[in-house]
């Protein structure tokens, strides 16, 4: 039994952050163990159980039972990774994959925070999110979520989002652990992954959000290696991944990922089982656990560890004292019902920040400007940005400019209007979306005469379209989760190819021939096919992916220069599925074999020689920038980069210089992996010097003989550059 004054000591030892006080892991784990110890084993099992799908009453996307009496609450689980879902009064935030497009970890941070704001506000434990799954295929349903192909982009993403979300005092929860890229027979696929490409590609996000201090993890449906993700003891068992890396919080099955016995997942490393019952997918299984710590099948310290485990978080983040009681209702996401309280946790803070993320996410893919003077400083008569001045005709086409179908399901599954996040229980709320179309029509008032056609009708948008200053079209592509084998224009969760929805090629074309200036905006999950990118009349492209509910009023701020793009391609936009390697298994497959090992997206096709329409980190400004000076010089282990970008064009920016390392020969790497991004803000004229550094494990492989990070020897290039295949500087160390 720990003292008094140990349990004293454990209390006092706060550290406060935005407002919210903070334990240390060791000081979580005194208090919980304390806790833990006065429990009835009644009372621990209904804190490592959910209590039911098909609870009348549970509040949340999943809850526990509480513990009144020693102030241990039901603790709250929701959906999901771009804003709280289910509820009303709630800000619709970009996407994972826009997140990845600011290359910015300054805003990865801040929305970070901001979505732990809300989860807080609304009373929210624990925020189901990240999500980290690898983009394996461009199709994969839920690849927006997460922070596209890369492996170092979505460690990065994960580590900020994780911060920013416990700084705040809400528990985050990295998900789905692992290997879990696509959407058909998810339940039932079993994912074989060599042991270094595990290491490498799929586990590396993992391992960033442990060294964020991460609260808990999720299990996925897939299996690993043919066994269950959620009762597989190498992956989170006492000597698995989780722990060996230090991972100390709790680790949460998928809802319904559970299958076999109590024991059998109890002792392999499952802490805790949502949503508790049994929902045709699976579950259930904790119903048998008290019967097996009865039995001995798993032992009482076994299931105190369990306990220990998830209470440890709820300390460590202050959730013991002054966390906001559940003021929302999942069951009625109306915001109808007496459980409903209808608290707004939207701010004026946290618009600007979902506006200022989908503008910073917004990738500029083409631009051919013309200006009338024949300048840069000329004022623009074709491509953009925009002049109110001399666009006074503007047609606007397409059906995703227009508003969506706000009467749809919580789970986000229409697909009529515009398209600003997928569909499942990474979707978030529409209730304060702004469309395209109407936030133009706010912008330009009576300065410009604006005909619209919003629907994907050849005939009406080629109408509206002729003899225009300038036509805007809007079209899209998403995809979204399985879940109950959900299918939305044909398309199954995965999507079932690479082409705009709904015609959307074929309108863009269709414009193009009928208007000298047409400027292409697309809304997708993932990368599109463009044959049409190099036509003549269309001067420029933006890549807006999927911005969330600010949609409308970050595209016009981009396209009338407001906003000077600078969101760069988290993936490469190829003519073919083939140019990616990977490919989506559609009929029931039992297994998939991850045969492309660390060859994904860019990497893929550097090895065979592939040129994509566009690559991954590619995006155009308003601006133009230089890059010179770069040195390399050693700091231990580390390795320091220095160079220097300027801004050599005619307006203000930001460039995002990214770093890019080549290994030895002998290494078995890819020829070039991204290790380092940056954000640079420059006036005209302006220069900064940029530092980045190469820590150890950055430099290193995946020894799968001695299970362990080693920097092979031999000579390394550093390529800085402004893409993959835009490099601007070389050296070698």
């Amino acid at each position: 039994m720990l003292s008094f004054i140990s349990l004293l000591f454990a209390s006092s030892l706060l550290v406060r952050c935005n407002g919210v006080v903070l334990r240390s892991w060791e000081d979580s784990y005194i208090l919980a163990n304390a806790t833990t110890s006065a429990m009835t084993i009644d009372e621990k099992i209904g804190l490592v159980r959910g209590t039911g799908q098909l609870n009348s009453v549970r509040r949340c996307g999943g809850d526990t039972t509480p513990v009144s009496r020693l102030d241990v609450p039901s603790i709250c689980f929701n959906d999901g990774p771009a804003g709280v879902r289910s509820t009303k009064g709630v800000t619709g935030f970009p996407t994972g994959i826009n997140a990845a497009s600011t290359f910015s970890r300054r805003l990865m941070l801040a929305r970070g925070k901001a979505l732990g704001e809300e989860f807080r506000g609304k009373g929210i434990h624990v925020f189901l999110g990240p999500a980290m799954d690898i983009m394996r295929n461009p199709k994969a349903g839920r690849g927006w979520e997460s922070f596209g192909p890369d492996p170092y982009l979505n460690g990065e993403g994960a580590f900020q989002t994780i911060t920013g979300v416990q700084s705040v005092g809400v528990q985050a929860c990295a998900k789905h652990l692992i290997a879990n890229n696509q959407e058909h027979n998810r339940y039932r696929l079993n994912a074989n992954v060599d042991d270094r490409t595990l290491a490498e590609i799929y586990w590396y996000p993992f391992l960033r959000s442990i060294e964020a201090g991460v609260a808990s993890v999720m299990c996925a449906y897939n299996k690993l290696n043919n066994t269950s993700s959620c009762h597989n003891a190498a992956l989170i068992g006492n000597n698995g991944l989780l722990r060996r890396n230090g991972f100390k919080g709790y680790v949460v099955s998928d809802w319904g990922a559970t299958h076999d016995s109590a024991s059998d997942n109890a002792n392999a490393g499952l802490d805790m089982e949502q949503p508790g019952d049994f929902i045709f997918i699976g579950g259930g299984v904790f119903a048998g656990l008290e019967s097996a710590v009865d039995s001995g099948l798993v032992s009482a310290d076994r299931l105190d560890q369990m306990v220990t485990r998830i209470l440890a978080p709820w300390y460590l983040l202050g959730q013991d004292s002054g966390f906001p009681p559940v003021n929302f209702d999942a069951q009625h996401p109306d915001g109808s019902g007496s459980l409903n309280l209808n608290v707004s946790v939207r701010s004026d803070a946290h618009t600007a920040l979902s506006r200022e993320i989908a503008s910073a996410s917004a990738v500029l893919l083409k631009n051919n400007r013309t200006t009338t003077t024949g300048t840069l400083n000329g004022t623009t008569t074709r491509g953009l940005p925009l002049s109110a001045s001399m666009m006074k005709t503007i047609a606007v086409v397409g059906q995703d400019a227009k508003m969506p179908n706000l009467n749809c399901n919580d789970l986000n599954e229409c697909s009529d209007g515009t398209m600003s996040i997928g569909w499942g229980s990474g979707s978030n709320s529409l209730e304060f979306i702004i469309a395209p179309i109407d936030a133009i029509t706010s912008f330009v008032g009576t300065s410009a005469n604006i005909t619209s056609s919003l629907s994907n009708d050849l005939t009406t948008g080629t109408a509206a379209a002729e003899g225009k200053d300038v036509a805007l079209v809007f079209v899209n592509a998403m995809s979204g989760e399985l879940g109950f084998y959900t299918i939305v224009a044909g398309n199954q969760g995965d999507r079932n190819d690479l082409d705009l929805w709904y015609q959307g090629s074929s309108l863009v074309e269709a414009v193009a021939a009928v208007n000298e200036n047409t400027v292409v905006i697309v809304h997708s999950v993932g990368p599109v096919y463009m044959p049409w990118s190099t036509h003549p009349n269309i001067t420029a492209i933006i890549y807006a992916g999927a911005p969330g509910e600010q949609t409308g009023p970050s595209i016009v701020d981009v396209l009338y220069g407001n906003y000077n793009p600078s969101g760069r391609l988290p993936f490469s936009i190829a003519d073919s599925e083939d140019d990616y390697g990977t490919t989506i298994l559609y009929d029931n497959p039992e297994n998939i074999n991850y045969a492309e090992n660390l060859l994904l997206d860019y990497r893929y096709m550097d090895s065979m020689g592939i040129v994509p329409r566009f690559e991954f980190g590619f995006g155009l400004s308003y601006t133009t920038f230089a890059y010179s000076d770069l040195s390399i010089s050693a700091s231990g282990t580390s390795q320091i980069i220095t160079f220097a970008v300027s801004n050599i064009g005619a307006v203000a920016g930001t460039e995002k210089p990214q770093l890019y390392l080549g290994y030895p020969s002998n290494a078995g790497e890819p020829s070039k992996v991204l290790r380092g991004f940056e954000e640079v803000v420059l006036d005209v004229g302006a220069s900064s010097l940029v530092n980045m550094t190469l820590i150890q494990r950055d430099m290193s492989i995946w020894d799968t003989s001695i299970q362990s990070w080693i920097r092979p020897s031999g000579m390394f290039t550093v390529y800085i550059g402004a893409s993959i295949r835009d490099i601007r500087l070389t050296s070698t160390f």
